[in-house]
């Protein structure tokens, strides 16, 4: 992997992310050794992976919030809460939200107005 100090920090994030990813993959899937075959391989050959691999256990999270840049509404921080099926664990459903009066409600209504008015003059 490139140097961190060369790549930008969405990058990096980016890696941090898909490790975690991996390793709620591998931690969901003990009966598949492809995960574990691909973390030696990628622990053999990199140093940083190694280094991310070994940092923190695997925590499955349920929720949190993410903050995304719109061109027109600008910054939009939403909460998000993953509900599991019960009877298909690998099966989720992703619930976003804004707290109501927020600058982030706001802007997604006025998406939601700025949307509407596109479709009717189109």
């Amino acid at each position: 992997m490139l140097n961190e100090l060369s790549v930008a920090p969405g990058v990096i994030l980016g890696r941090h992310l898909d490790n975690a990813l991996l390793r709620q993959q591998a931690a969901a899937c003990t009966d598949d050794r492809r995960p574990a075959d691909l973390v030696g391989e990628l622990s053999m050959q990199d140093d940083q992976f190694r280094q991310w691999w070994g940092g923190r256990p695997v925590v499955p999270r349920t929720g949190g919030t993410k903050v995304f840049n719109h061109p027109v509404a600008g910054e939009l921080s939403l909460a998000w809460d993953a509900l599991t099926c019960v009877a298909d664990p690998d099966q989720q459903l992703i619930v976003w939200s804004a707290e109501p009066d927020s600058r982030t409600y706001e802007g997604l209504r006025f998406l939601s107005s700025w949307a509407a008015t596109c479709a009717m003059n189109s």
